[in-house]
């Protein structure tokens, strides 16, 4: 599988997300640590080497799993985690981009991932409550001593990320063919990893559920606008002789400034079919290009 530069790390084009690890985060379905040990073997298997987390999902839970099921394993894979939401919901001390934060959620998912360092290290998203400088000298300092390896963000707008004056070596955003605002928004030198590449299902072509239809649906993507990019992306699927999946991920592969797309999955037969994507040709790069254009406007 193809690696990318990602500050002092190189990894893997596609990412294993954990978001249902453990826990019924947004709906999504949870699995059980069975079903989590098939998904890390077989990524592993296929050159997958990032997996991605967040304290957030299920408060913990999603990395207490990890912790559990990379036992014995935990130097074969590059650990992603987040800091930001509140892990107790009616305490708005357990949350945040403080230093005092900062430093205690880090050492809660240490804890919980049963590992002495994470990889990748970032805010969730942005806190207008805290000063960028503390938060920033708060996620150097871990990396100082030796607890971080590499600082990025995640959900920071273009001119976020830039306040931070080149500190943060990736940021981890929302993307896919029905989802490309970010392209007017980031700098295109800016190295991004993709998350819900495939519209939260919506891009698999199998049809949109209540869920998915449903203003609360996380990521929302408008109905109207989906169905018409799912639409084009079925006939370009045909043409490649591949999945809606692997079409929508070979587009997004593409992107010179997509370092690694972060999907989920339930189960083995699932997650395979997307380890099978591969880069598609021009024509077909050009026609989901258009279509996926056309349908993101207001």
């Amino acid at each position: 599988m193809r690696l990318a530069a990602l500050g002092k790390l190189k990894v893997s084009a596609i990412a294993l997300g954990t978001m249902n690890f453990g826990a019924d985060w947004h709906g999504i379905g949870a699995i059980d640590d069975r079903a989590a040990s098939s998904l890390i073997d077989l990524a592993l298997e296929h050159g997958v080497n990032l997996v991605d987390t967040a304290d957030i999902y299920g408060r913990g839970a999603s990395e207490e799993m990890l912790g559990r099921v990379l036992k014995g394993r935990r130097q074969k894979v590059l650990l992603a985690t987040k800091v930001l939401g509140r892990m107790v919901p009616d305490d708005p001390s357990t949350g945040g981009l403080s230093a005092r934060w900062i430093g205690k959620a880090l050492e809660g998912s240490l804890r919980r991932l049963r590992t002495d360092r994470v990889d990748l290290y970032m805010p969730h998203g942005w806190d207008p409550s805290v000063p960028l400088e503390e938060t920033l000298g708060a996620l150097e300092k871990a990396a100082k001593a030796g607890k971080v390896r590499v600082i990025g963000c995640s959900n920071f707008s273009g001119a976020q990320f830039a306040a931070a004056g080149g500190r943060f070596a990736f940021n981890q955003v929302q993307y896919s063919l029905a989802a490309r605002f970010i392209e007017s928004d980031q700098d295109p030198g800016t190295p991004l990893l993709a998350w819900s590449p495939l519209g939260g299902g919506l891009l698999t072509g199998k049809g949109a559920s209540g869920r998915r239809a449903s203003p609360d649906a996380f990521p929302y993507i408008a109905p109207e606008r989906g169905a018409a990019v799912v639409e084009v992306l079925r006939r370009v699927a045909a043409l490649e002789g591949i999945t809606c999946a692997q079409a929508a991920l070979g587009w997004l592969a593409g992107k010179p400034s997509v370092a690694s797309a972060v999907v989920g999955a339930r189960s083995p037969e699932q997650l395979a079919e997307l380890l099978d994507t591969k880069t598609l040709s021009p024509r077909a790069a050009a026609l989901l290009d258009r279509a996926s254009e056309i349908c993101s406007r207001p």
